[in-house]
């Protein structure tokens, strides 16, 4: 009867997770250029029959599956990523109860609702389809399902190759339940099962672009450590988030007992240590996305619940929860900002206008940021309609946005938009007669990407009236 009444109640919750995501499904592929960049490549697949990555080293496992998927739409391709987080909710459930741990319901809940983890559930990304494969793989392992574990292991690398770290904490949880014999066969099989499935759907990316595609773009100069920072921390977890990790981690330090469930072999506080560290190492070498931090936030809640009493971690899971509903940390940009209220207090960091909105979460900050960047492509698209001389767009981070609104439409063919462009292909386009223009932003990002100073006086801000579309000269 017991499990029956769990199974209803996790049923329910299943329910939970993918209607919260429902509403955020229908605004573009999403946010960041990377997910435009998905829904591009898997178009150039589909039209091409040759894998064209989204960026480098690939992300085959999710790439083929959206090529074959072609033509459903934003709404089917971020279908697919709440669909995972759903995945990733029901084998963190299953690992919390594997280590017998309380409120494992609220636990797995906990996970689906941190703000990164919400937001990158809504959209055409690899972030929760990497997600759910990992938790699928861990919770084979500790069922002593090698061959399953090291398969979806190997999804989870042939979809994001940064999980392959995971092999490390696996070997540590493997040492400490096994035998020498044991240890060396299951390792070996774990190994070549994992590596034998991530080898499988590299090959097709190998075959395009041969060894270059082992490599990752570390484009521009390091951001600001206020950047930086912002991104491990507020950006992932929310303002309540980080305040909660700090208190809680406070208390556990001070507090004299340290371990609320003896059950758990202590090994294995030792692998989620190495999870924690290793995603963290990753993070700060390349501090580009929030969602980075994604692979160590299941640990962090396993962790929680492993060390605090039943109220502690209840009141603990509440905060995490909310922490995507209140205290908004965002951008007021009027091309990529968020929304706030009358509420919002404003002030600037390393140039950037921030406010905080303690009546706007993260989730709704970036769901109305997606509507804004989708309005103002829209206006560009616009404003390049009537354009009746040889034009290039240095586009930057709006490229990717822009050229998968144009798969569908009539182009001007007077019109290119670049992503980047070195002084060889400036010159090439001046000698061809073009007029040069640049996005927001995108001349200091030119310069700095070839170690140029000189994309500003070459082209000119792109400029248009917004009322009439047309281009400012």
């Amino acid at each position: 009867m017991q499990a029956d009444k769990k199974n209803i109640y996790l049923f329910l919750l299943c329910l939970v997770v993918f209607l919260s995501r429902l509403p955020f499904l229908f605004s573009g592929y999403g946010v960041e250029e990377d997910s435009w960049g998905i829904a591009l490549a898997a178009y150039n697949t589909k039209a091409t029959g040759i894998l064209e990555v989204s960026r480098f080293p690939g992300h085959p496992f999710q790439e083929i599956i959206y090529s074959l998927l072609w033509g459903i739409g934003p709404f089917g391709f971020n279908l697919l990523s709440a669909l995972f987080s759903v995945i990733a909710f029901i084998y963190l459930y299953r690992i919390l109860e594997y280590y017998k741990t309380q409120q494992s319901l609220l636990g797995a809940l906990t996970f689906a609702f941190i703000p990164v983890v919400y937001i990158s559930s809504t959209y055409t990304i690899d972030y929760m389809w990497t997600s759910a494969l990992v938790l699928m793989s861990y919770y084979y392992l500790l069922k002593d399902k090698i061959i399953l574990c090291g398969l979806f292991l190997g999804c989870a690398i042939a979809c994001r190759i940064t999980s392959g770290a995971m092999l490390l904490p696996y070997f540590i949880i493997l040492w400490q339940a096994n035998e020498k014999k044991d240890l060396f066969r299951k390792s070996f099989m774990l190994s070549f099962t994992s590596g034998l499935i991530g080898i499988i759907f590299f090959i097709p990316v190998y075959m395009v672009y041969g060894t270059e595609f082992f490599m990752y773009y570390d484009q521009f100069a390091y951001p600001p450590l206020t950047k930086v920072l912002y991104k491990y921390s507020i950006g992932a977890w929310g303002l309540i988030g980080v305040l909660t990790i700090a208190a809680v981690t406070i208390f556990i330090l001070l507090r004299k007992e340290k371990i609320n469930n003896t059950s758990i072999p202590h090994v294995h506080f030792v692998a989620w240590l190495i999870i924690f560290a290793l995603y963290t190492i990753s993070y700060f070498r390349l501090p580009q996305k929030s969602a980075y931090v994604i692979p160590m936030i299941p640990f962090v809640i396993i962790i929680s619940s492993a060390l605090l009493n039943k109220k502690q971690f209840i009141a603990c899971c509440v905060c995490f929860i909310l922490s995507s509903f209140i205290f908004s940390i965002n951008l007021t940009d009027g091309a990529r900002g968020a929304e706030s209220s009358d509420f919002a207090i404003k002030f600037s960091v390393s140039g950037q206008e921030i406010f905080i909105d303690p009546f706007t979460g993260p989730v709704f900050s970036d769901l109305s940021k997606r509507k804004l960047k989708i309005k103002y492509a829209e206006q560009i698209i616009n404003a390049t309609k009537n354009i009746e001389k040889k034009t290039v767009i240095i586009a930057g981070w709006w490229h990717n946005e822009i050229a998968t609104e144009l798969l569908e439409r009539e182009k001007n063919p007077l019109v290119k938009f670049e992503v980047y462009i070195d002084k060889p292909r400036i010159d090439a386009h001046l000698k061809n007669g073009c007029a040069i223009y640049f996005l927001p932003e995108q001349d200091f990002y030119n310069d700095q990407l070839f170690g140029l100073n000189i994309t500003d006086s070459i082209a000119k801000p792109f400029v248009f009236d917004v009322s009439s579309s047309e281009v400012e000269n």
